[in-house]
């Protein structure tokens, strides 16, 4: 096994050796993600928190409606097309390679069927991130490169697992994509609790799971938005169980991975390839040396602000928002409310606003920094 980690700006000479940038966990539109990320930030950073109270204040409101934000979802702002093209723009253009991008979207494949149907493109993936419940916890597994044809049925069966199927389905599915030479599975940000069922839970869950399937797993995740001591952990957990690590970016606005996987494979499979061999090159982009809690904010900020020319029409903040109701159905809040939105939504959205303006900035990548440790 060997894992190499390079840094673009201090190493530039050993990083432009390889010819091939890969970059892998990527999110579109066609993923549902949650606005709880703003309370968790804040409660784990006493001043953010004063910052957020602060602004809060000011536009009206005692804190952040939190009630209000755990039933509140939004999509990225970025089409399949447009993600494509910001990622391999970067490989291309900043890192003077030639591009692979795998996108995943939550427990689906619409961005390699949208990409598809636009046609001409060099290489598209049926790649996904499927949500799998276990022992009490959740992980989240990067599906890369399934065949065509399959995946779709193979991506009913993952939701059909995570939606409570049987547990001989989970190692079904894994033995099943391993068999494919060209698919690549990696265990994404292993250490995170994503569901905040506590760390002891999710230790003594990620231990069962790798302890049953770690054989399946090709490689584990070394991922841009999340905390230096978690890589640091999943980098030592990949060292013991003899795999690589791979880089991710996990992007969901618009801004391009800031880690990418090096490589002189010419495609995707040869790149899966090489990593189920055990080999793996990560380099780390100057942006990910900003904290990774600034970096969530601003992806935050890209939901919240315009996009003129989306692709679905979905120009305002409010086309892209969603809020399910007590009855379970989900509307955006545009077909909620139109232009007349409620006095706590526009102090909530004022709020993000002037947290992510210049003005206050500065504050916040100080309030945010944090040192990387050593990898």
């Amino acid at each position: 096994m060997s894992t190499q980690i390079y840094l673009w700006k201090k190493e530039p000479a050993a990083c432009r050796r390889f010819r091939t940038g890969v970059s892998l966990h990527s999110h579109t539109l066609h993923s549902r993600e949650y606005l709880s990320i703003i309370p968790q930030c804040a409660d784990r950073n006493r001043v953010l928190a004063w910052l957020v109270r602060r602004e809060a204040r000011r536009h009206g409101l005692r804190d952040i409606p939190r009630e209000a934000i755990s039933r509140a979802w939004w999509t990225p702002p970025l089409s399949p097309l447009e993600a494509l093209h910001l990622e391999s723009s970067q490989i291309e253009n900043a890192l003077h390679k030639r591009a692979l991008v795998s996108i995943t979207d939550h427990d689906n494949i619409g961005a390699a069927a949208e990409l598809h149907s636009a046609g001409d493109l060099a290489e598209v993936l049926s790649s996904t991130e499927w949500t799998v419940p276990y022992c009490g916890s959740w992980f989240h597994i990067g599906v890369h490169n399934m065949p065509p044809r399959a995946a779709p049925a193979l991506v009913e069966s993952m939701n059909r697992y995570t939606g409570g199927g049987p547990d001989h389905l989970l190692s079904d599915l894994l033995h099943t994509i391993g068999q494919t030479p060209q698919a690549l599975i990696v265990l994404n940000h292993p250490a995170w609790d994503s569901e905040a069922v506590g760390a002891e839970l999710h230790r003594f869950a990620l231990d069962r799971f790798l302890s049953r399937y770690g054989s399946s797993i090709h490689a584990l995740e070394f991922n841009a938005d999340r905390p230096w001591p978690e890589n640091q952990a999943t980098l030592e957990r990949a060292r013991a169980l003899g795999i690589p690590v791979v880089a991710g970016g996990d992007r969901h606005g618009c801004h391009a991975s800031p880690v990418v996987n090096l490589t002189d494979a010419g495609e995707f499979a040869s790149f899966a390839e090489e990593v189920r061999s055990g080999r793996s090159v990560i380099a780390l982009l100057p942006r990910l040396f900003e904290s990774y809690r600034l970096r969530l904010l601003e992806t935050a900020f890209d939901v919240l602000r315009d996009h003129p020319g989306h692709s679905r029409g979905w120009v305002r903040w409010s086309d892209r928002v969603f809020y399910t109701r007590h009855s379970g159905a989900a509307t955006s809040l545009s077909e909620m409310w139109g232009h007349r939105l409620p006095g706590a939504v526009r102090s909530l959205v004022g709020l993000m606003n002037a947290l992510g303006g210049q003005s206050v900035r500065p504050a916040l990548r100080w309030a945010l920094a944090e040192k990387p440790v050593a990898l």
